[in-house]
């Protein structure tokens, strides 16, 4: 499944100045993988070495002895019976939480053995909650999140679908492309982007119904591994805590008003004490360090730089894969298919966009609420305050979007909904259909619809 980290990495590699990789993301989001073959693909050898599986027998090797890159080189050379070529190959160290002093030893292959390619790949909630000092200015880090829609479609061998969307320029789209479309959104809807959970899919792709009941048993055995994380990386959190605010997203996410979701309620979700943002601050800010939270402030008066003016404790957390947000709610795959739902339609298509925002690293951004009015999310876009509206179905009335536009005058505004692509040249707001967020914000700074 080709993804698209792997621009940044090749990226990386031809730097002249290049810096030890740590390559950050929730469990199971295919890091191994896309190391692996990105190494495969771009050097003469790798040197693959999973600290967890092995952490009996490299332990010692970080551990108890001076951190010098060299010692380091010729030991794990030993252990593996091959000898690594320090101006060719790659030397990989997966599962580098494992072995703390592991992360430490980045910033020594930084200072004293730059022209060696190192890659570690580590889940956020070992690396965030190591007791080591992490090398700061040492290391280059990427962020990676599930596979988005684009990715999707790629590795689900939907090529037509992907080209149809990566060369659309603005023009009528018929009926046949955009059900099409809007099909294939709702099976990703059902997916999520887990690599392994879309495995499972491809199984079974041309029977979806039946496919979509082993990928539920899957994401739920996904879920229930996260669940056993929260006891092993909890730290000084309660992993009691932890467990009852993540699965409190869903339900929270739920309680829509006017089709939007409301912001975080921290009432009666660990017990009756905890009342305050104060009592919840660390399960909170230790599910968004892990990546399976994403957390949107609100801005009430939103300007560059537009996370300046959030309020802290005034905030919607929404689940990192939509895929799992289903499976939590026992979602019926069926129900999705026929865009038949309820009001979890809603808050659906805004966790959707809102990782599809994340995957395409527009993530500084806000939600407005004015007195009766709400926008779903705010972003900074090239020094600009762009407002990005939500509705899942297929009425594009968009009173909130229209006080904002009154009170801000952004210079273009858009909207996510079930209706095929539109612009209203005289206002500046875009219709993206919910399938083609990976063309925003292109489509809104092209010059015919300026």
């Amino acid at each position: 499944m080709k993804r698209q980290i792997e621009t940044k990495l090749i990226q990386w590699k031809n730097k002249g100045a290049r810096k030890p990789l740590l390559l950050q993301g929730a469990r199971q989001v295919g890091k191994t993988y896309v190391l692996q073959d990105f190494a495969k693909n771009q050097f003469d050898n790798s040197h693959y070495f999973d600290l967890e599986e092995l952490k009996t027998d490299l332990s010692s090797i970080f551990n108890d002895s001076p951190l010098n890159p060299k010692q380091l080189i010729d030991k794990l050379s030993f252990v593996s019976g091959k000898s690594i070529n320090i101006k060719k190959d790659i030397l990989i160290l997966d599962e580098i939480q494992a072995i703390p002093r592991a992360i430490t030893a980045l910033k020594y292959f930084s200072q004293h053995m730059s022209d060696l390619a190192v890659a570690a790949a580590g889940s956020n909630l070992g690396v965030a909650h190591s007791d080591e000092p992490f090398p700061v200015g040492k290391v280059e880090i990427l962020h990676m999140y599930p596979m988005n829609f684009e990715e999707f479609l790629s590795g689900t061998g939907e090529e037509m679908a992907l080209a149809f969307l990566k060369n659309f320029k603005g023009e009528k789209t018929d009926d046949i492309y955009h059900s099409r479309l809007f099909d294939l959104l709702k099976r990703y809807f059902v997916t999520g982007g887990m690599p392994e959970v879309i495995c499972q899919y491809m199984a079974k792709k041309d029977e979806p119904l039946e496919a979509f009941k082993d990928v539920r048993q899957l994401q739920k055995q996904l879920l229930l591994h996260y669940e056993s994380d929260f006891s092993k990386y909890a730290g000084s959190t309660n992993s009691r805590h932890i467990e009852r605010v993540f699965m409190a997203i869903p339900l929270q996410l739920s309680n829509t008003q006017d089709n939007k979701s409301k912001k975080f309620k921290f009432k009666d979700v660990i017990s009756k004490s905890y009342r305050s943002y104060e009592d919840m601050a660390d399960p909170i800010d230790w599910l968004i360090k892990a990546g399976l939270a994403l957390k949107v402030n609100t801005n009430l008066h939103p300007s560059t730089p537009v996370m300046a003016g959030i309020k802290e404790n005034s905030f919607k957390l929404f689940l990192f894969d939509i895929g799992l947000l289903g499976a939590i709610i026992n979602l019926n795959p069926e129900s999705i298919m026929r865009y038949d739902y309820g009001s979890y339609k809603d808050y659906f298509a805004e966790n959707f966009v809102l990782q599809e925002l994340y995957s395409y690293e527009l993530n500084k951004l806000v939600t407005w609420s004015g007195k009766t009015s709400e926008i779903e999310f705010v972003l900074e876009i090239n020094g600009d305050i762009i407002p990005v509206e939500v509705k899942s179905g297929f009425n594009t009335k968009a009173k909130s979007l229209q006080a904002f536009i009154n009170k801000y005058s952004p210079v273009y505004s858009v909207k996510f909904t079930g209706n095929k692509f539109g612009c209203d040249k005289q206002k500046k707001i875009f219709n993206y259909p919910l399938y083609m967020i990976l063309k925003f914000p292109e489509l809104s700074t092209e010059s015919i619809f300026l």
